[in-house]
């Protein structure tokens, strides 16, 4: 018996993922079977709330158009209720407690719903409690429409970081056992969402340089940079930050990035392995994960499936990493930062 558990392979998690929720038909998505066959324990499953209003252009996503008013928070409880029917139908776990983080790490798949962005409350923040009574685990506060609830790493200030909004949504989120991710937030947003939770955070995607991007950079993935000394922050507080499985088609050069290059390409998932271990050098094997952004990132992938990020996994014993390092950035960083914000 100890031989065959040996032999599995490591359990993989995915700290943002939206595999069957925009460029898949969701009821032939083959999510749930993936799981299983690739042995993912959990996922970050993220409803996009603004995603009817958006638009891609040749420099990244943009808004397009005003959502009508109720019409973000009718969008995702849609969203919602075609994810809750799909984790019904195909017998996935919901996650929602610290011990279903553990059934799925003993093998039971399961789904940590997610929200990117919480446009869905509209300046309401009492709209945020029906989601979590719905199975709301996970949410991003901001995504890339206007909104109330504090500035965007891609569009100009008006908030000087976070709104009261904001702050109320993030000690909502910290009463109610819902874990925060900072992704997508401007660099004062992120200071002060450091400085007011109570519970580790995350960043769930995106990449990290020695300066954080800016809203008028040319193309979003520069905008989208994490600077290394909010990213150490988020690690001194117990959190973790994701690095994306986004691929450029003509990558930068050299690690570490003085200029602003990304130096993985399409496709290479050889090379967001070495991000991988490039991150744990600068942040600690504890608060590096893997945030693939599956679906979200167009044709910019490197992995499009979890097939794929098995080949990933695979790339890091080769590269020699230690096996508790592959451990912890595989599954078991998500996991504990989960298990500290959920309810028991």
């Amino acid at each position: 018996m100890a031989r065959a558990q040996a032999q599995q392979p490591i359990p993989v998690s995915d700290m943002h993922s939206h595999y069957g929720l925009i460029t898949r038909q969701l009821d032939t998505s083959g999510l749930a079977e993936e799981m299983r066959a690739q042995r993912v324990a959990f996922i970050a499953w993220k409803a996009v709330p603004d995603g009817r209003w958006l638009r891609q252009t040749n420099s990244g996503i943009e808004p397009a158009g005003i959502p009508e008013p109720g019409a973000l928070n009718a969008s995702f409880t849609r969203k919602l209720e075609g994810m809750r029917s799909y984790i019904a139908a195909h017998k996935l776990l919901t996650v929602l407690t610290a011990a279903d983080v553990d059934r799925c790490l003993a093998g039971e798949p399961g789904i940590v719903i997610a929200s990117e962005g919480a446009d869905f409350v509209e300046g309401e923040p009492g709209r945020l409690a029906p989601a979590i009574d719905a199975g709301l685990r996970l949410l991003q506060l901001v995504h890339y429409i206007p909104t109330p609830v504090g500035d965007r790493q891609t569009a100009a200030p008006t908030h000087q970081g976070l709104s009261p909004l904001g702050k109320t949504l993030i000690e909502e989120c910290n009463k109610r056992g819902v874990l925060l991710d900072l992704a997508h937030l401007s660099g004062e947003a992120v200071d002060q969402a450091l400085t007011l939770a109570t519970k580790p955070l995350i960043w769930s995607h995106g990449w990290v340089d020695k300066s954080g991007g800016s809203w008028d950079d040319r193309f979003g993935y520069l905008q989208r940079r994490l600077s290394l000394a909010r990213a150490r922050k988020i690690a001194d507080g117990g959190g973790v930050v994701g690095v994306w499985a986004f691929g450029l088609q003509n990558p930068g050069g050299s690690l570490f990035r003085s200029s602003g290059s990304w130096p993985v390409g399409r496709r290479d998932t050889e090379g967001y392995a070495k991000e991988l271990l490039f991150m744990v050098e600068q942040l600690g094997r504890d608060a590096v994960a893997l945030g693939t952004d599956i679906e979200g990132v167009g044709p910019n992938w490197v992995v499009n499936d979890y097939a794929g990020l098995r080949l990933v996994i695979e790339h890091l014993g080769r590269l020699k990493a230690p096996t508790e390092t592959i451990e912890k950035l595989a599954y078991a960083n998500f996991a504990r930062v989960l298990k500290a914000n959920l309810p028991t």
